[in-house]
């Protein structure tokens, strides 16, 4: 009897603590959601109210931007090509959204809007209208703006995954796991003290290097009307900082100028139908019977037909274009296979195709100093979107050249060379002895409708020389930027070109006369009394349409429009 009167006993005792112990395990996701939502929510009063954020239709900051960019060392030990802090204005408005920004307000750079397309400022040398890569990644920088990270964080399209607890310099913070609207997953960490987020940890895609860990950093808040605002933001990529940027000043919900959004018009078509494109243009041009230039926006290569096989001179860019350049092989040359992707050097927008060729099986031929790299990029992970090396798991090859090497099949003969210069110390240039073409990267460019001499920088004065040394016969020079380059009357015409135009003096070549030469003297856009813009003076913020039609890229009438050209 007392056995079972201790029994019930036991019983009406241990109902509330297993009632109470089913209760948490219901509400056990409650610390990964509804604690991190609160420390959101925190946040988001700390830097003065979530409606008062999303009340943000448009941000201006005046300050200053450093950037490193990242695969532009010298040679591949130095992974950043570092650039000193320059006067930056960066005007946002998240109502379309669209960005305009350059060195302040009235000197406006390059001009992104989500519907209309955008287009850049090339160094003040020519416009270009925007690539889909470019407005993919501005559409997400504009979604993790601090100004709205907040509200997208909090809003119906992001979950909260998560919440733990880090130290950062010494200071408390709780860390919240955020799948936000652009499907990346974000780390935020939360000042415990001032609420404030101190930095984004996140990996997302970034070509050639896969899935790629990024951080952004802020700090330096300061009152902007009712917001509290990062005065600094740094940018970390593989750990490295690769930008920073300093606000002097902020201003919320100003009154726009349209004219700073505007397109030129003789770009506005080109803009359009490139922001969101699905394919590449690219525009072959047959330099040589089984030689082609491949033009692209603002990136190049060139394929040369063997007997057998297909050799192709550099793998800019993306994925993307490759797959274009590849689509244009096969309608310019068949479907033999591609043996060969030279590339000139190291640096990323000139690798970012390669992986693409490595997939279709092709060897990838670098200088051996560039080794190292060049196997890290195609043997990284690509999770986040997998490419077709990706997805094919195939093992890429690669031939390293040292100093020179040959490729030839009694049919068809192409030279490649190695020589050290101040752009990169593993660089090849490639060049077709029957046919006298060189193709060269970064060592002398002139864009597609630049206006005025185009600058001269050290290395194309080593690429002269490499040239002489090697008694390389030369009538074209096929840029892996830029235009087509007859050589050397048109680049004899320029006192200013240095050694390049020496090219006409090597022993053996025939008069300036018997060059190939694209343009004539009403043609040549360096014709005695152009206008000549310097490198260090910027382009006008709205141009003349006469300067337009000079400057849009395209607009300058060269060789390849006498030439047999097809488009992808």
């Amino acid at each position: 009897m007392r056995y079972s009167k201790w029994k019930s006993q036991r019983t009406v005792f241990l109902f509330p603590i297993l009632l109470i112990s089913l209760l948490q395990l219901n509400c056990g996701s409650q610390p990964a959601t509804g604690r991190g939502q609160q420390v959101l929510e925190e946040s988001a009063e700390a830097m003065g109210g979530l409606q008062a954020l999303g009340a943000i239709e448009n941000i201006t900051r005046q300050g200053t931007r450093q950037t490193s960019s990242l695969g532009h060392g010298r040679d591949t030990s130095e992974r950043l090509y570092v650039t000193p802090a320059r006067p930056f204005t960066q005007i946002i408005d998240f109502t379309v959204p669209r960005e305009a920004n350059g060195s302040s307000s009235t000197q406006i750079g390059q001009m992104e809007d989500w519907v209309k397309g955008g287009y850049q400022n090339v160094a003040g040398r020519a416009l270009r209208a925007l690539e889909p890569k470019h407005m993919k990644a501005y559409r997400k920088e504009w979604d993790r703006d601090i100004a709205k990270f907040l509200v997208h964080a909090l809003g119906e399209e992001s979950r909260i995954a998560g919440i733990t607890e880090s130290t950062v310099a010494g200071q408390l913070h709780q860390v919240v796991s955020v799948s936000y609207i652009d499907g990346v997953l974000y780390q935020v960490y939360v000042d415990d003290s001032s609420h404030l987020i101190s930095k984004l940890e996140f990996i997302e895609d970034r070509n050639p290097y896969g899935d790629l860990a990024k951080e952004r950093i802020f700090s330096d808040y300061r009152e902007v009307g009712n917001i509290k605002l990062p005065f600094s933001e740094t940018t970390k990529e593989m750990d490295l900082v690769t930008q920073v940027r300093e606000w002097s000043q902020i201003s919320l919900n100003g009154e726009l100028q349209e004219e700073l959004f505007e397109i030129p018009a003789e770009l506005q078509e080109r803009a359009q139908s490139l922001a969101h494109a699905e394919t590449y243009p690219v525009i072959a041009t047959e330099l040589a019977k089984g030689v082609y230039f491949g033009e692209g926006i603002g990136m190049n290569n060139m394929w040369v037909e063997f007997e057998d096989f297909v050799l192709v001179a550099e793998g800019p860019n993306n994925e993307m274009q490759s797959l274009a350049v590849i689509h244009q092989i096969r309608e310019t040359i068949g479907d033999k296979p591609i043996r060969y992707l030279v590339t000139t050097h190291h640096h990323e927008d000139h690798t970012g195709g390669i992986r693409t060729y490595a997939a279709e099986g092709a060897i990838i031929i670098t200088q051996a100093n560039n080794e190292a790299l060049i196997r890290e990029q195609l043997t990284l992970p690509h999770t986040l979107n997998p490419d077709r090396l990706a997805q094919s798991q195939s093992e890429p090859q690669i031939e390293l050249v040292t100093d020179r090497k040959t490729i030839s099949d009694g049919t068809r003969t192409v030279e490649i060379l190695h020589f050290p210069n101040p752009h990169s110390n593993g660089y090849l240039t490639i060049y077709l002895p029957r046919e006298r073409l060189i193709f060269e990267s970064d060592m002398f460019t002139i864009l597609q409708g630049e206006m005025g001499l185009p600058p001269v920088r050290p290395e194309a004065q080593d690429f002269h020389d490499a040239v002489t040394q090697a008694g390389w016969r030369v009538d074209r020079i096929v840029p892996g930027h830029g235009r087509l380059l007859s050589s050397p009357p048109e680049l004899r015409r320029h006192e200013n070109l240095g050694g390049l135009g020496g090219l006409s003096r090597q022993p053996g070549l025939p008069p300036a006369g018997e060059f190939m030469a694209p343009h004539n003297q009403a043609e040549c856009p360096f014709r005695a009394g152009s206008a000549v813009l310097s490198r260090s003076e910027p382009l006008p913020r709205n141009p003349s349409a006469q300067s337009r039609s000079t400057l849009v890229e395209g607009g300058a009438r060269d060789a390849s429009r006498d030439l047999r050209r097809t488009s992808t």
